[in-house]
Protein backbone atom coordinates (compact mmCIF):
# COMPACT_ATOMS: atom_id res chain seq x y z
CA UNK A 1 0.00 0.00 0.00
CA UNK A 2 0.62 3.22 -0.64
CA UNK A 3 1.09 6.44 2.23
CA UNK A 4 1.72 9.81 1.39
CA UNK A 5 3.83 11.70 4.11
CA UNK A 6 6.32 14.56 4.30
CA UNK A 7 10.01 14.22 5.18
CA UNK A 8 12.65 16.23 7.02
CA UNK A 9 15.61 16.46 5.42
CA UNK A 10 18.79 16.68 7.33
CA UNK A 11 22.12 16.70 6.55
CA UNK A 12 23.55 15.96 10.44
CA UNK A 13 21.43 12.88 10.98
CA UNK A 14 23.85 9.85 10.50
CA UNK A 15 20.33 7.42 9.73
CA UNK A 16 16.71 7.68 8.35
CA UNK A 17 14.24 7.73 11.24
CA UNK A 18 10.50 6.87 11.21
CA UNK A 19 8.33 8.26 13.65
CA UNK A 20 6.98 5.59 16.33
CA UNK A 21 3.26 6.51 16.15
CA UNK A 22 3.59 6.87 12.63
CA UNK A 23 4.87 3.52 11.97
CA UNK A 24 2.14 2.15 14.33
CA UNK A 25 -0.41 4.13 13.13
CA UNK A 26 0.21 2.12 9.20
CA UNK A 27 0.85 -0.92 10.95
CA UNK A 28 4.41 -1.15 9.66
CA UNK A 29 6.49 -4.24 10.39
CA UNK A 30 8.86 -3.97 12.64
CA UNK A 31 12.32 -5.26 13.71
CA UNK A 32 13.70 -5.96 16.78
CA UNK A 33 17.56 -4.16 16.99
CA UNK A 34 20.08 -6.73 17.91
CA UNK A 35 21.40 -3.69 19.70
CA UNK A 36 19.32 -0.52 21.26
CA UNK A 37 20.80 2.64 19.97
CA UNK A 38 21.06 5.51 22.63
CA UNK A 39 19.78 8.49 20.07
CA UNK A 40 22.08 11.64 20.97
CA UNK A 41 20.75 15.19 19.92
CA UNK A 42 22.98 17.48 17.94
CA UNK A 43 24.44 18.94 21.19
CA UNK A 44 25.37 15.62 22.33
CA UNK A 45 22.88 15.78 25.15
CA UNK A 46 20.80 12.42 25.20
CA UNK A 47 17.58 12.37 23.14
CA UNK A 48 14.11 11.96 25.30
CA UNK A 49 12.79 9.30 23.36
CA UNK A 50 15.15 6.91 25.11
CA UNK A 51 17.39 3.79 23.21
CA UNK A 52 16.08 3.00 19.88
CA UNK A 53 15.29 -0.79 19.95
CA UNK A 54 13.26 -0.79 16.51
CA UNK A 55 13.62 -0.54 12.78
CA UNK A 56 11.90 -1.08 9.37
CA UNK A 57 12.80 -1.67 6.34
CA UNK A 58 10.27 0.69 3.48
CA UNK A 59 10.62 1.31 0.00
CA UNK A 60 9.94 5.20 -0.28
CA UNK A 61 10.14 7.40 -3.42
CA UNK A 62 11.00 11.08 -2.82
CA UNK A 63 12.71 13.64 -5.35
CA UNK A 64 12.83 11.06 -8.32
CA UNK A 65 14.25 8.35 -6.44
CA UNK A 66 12.87 5.07 -5.36
CA UNK A 67 14.34 2.93 -3.29
CA UNK A 68 14.73 0.66 0.01
CA UNK A 69 15.90 2.76 3.36
CA UNK A 70 15.95 1.21 6.61
CA UNK A 71 14.51 3.40 9.52
CA UNK A 72 15.50 3.71 13.00
CA UNK A 73 12.13 3.87 14.96
CA UNK A 74 11.83 6.82 17.33
CA UNK A 75 9.90 9.68 18.52
CA UNK A 76 10.55 12.56 16.00
CA UNK A 77 8.49 15.17 17.53
CA UNK A 78 5.53 15.66 15.58
CA UNK A 79 8.02 14.78 12.04
CA UNK A 80 6.83 11.44 10.46
CA UNK A 81 10.09 10.83 8.93
CA UNK A 82 13.37 12.16 9.24
CA UNK A 83 15.79 11.29 6.37
CA UNK A 84 19.62 11.79 7.07
CA UNK A 85 23.07 11.00 5.98
CA UNK A 86 22.20 7.58 4.09
CA UNK A 87 19.52 9.07 1.94
CA UNK A 88 21.45 11.62 0.84
CA UNK A 89 24.73 9.34 0.23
Amino acid sequence: KTIGTKALIDSGATDDFMDTKFAIKHRLPLNKLNVPITCKNVDGTISNGGKITHYTYQRIEAGGRNTMCKFLITGLGGEDILLGYPWLR
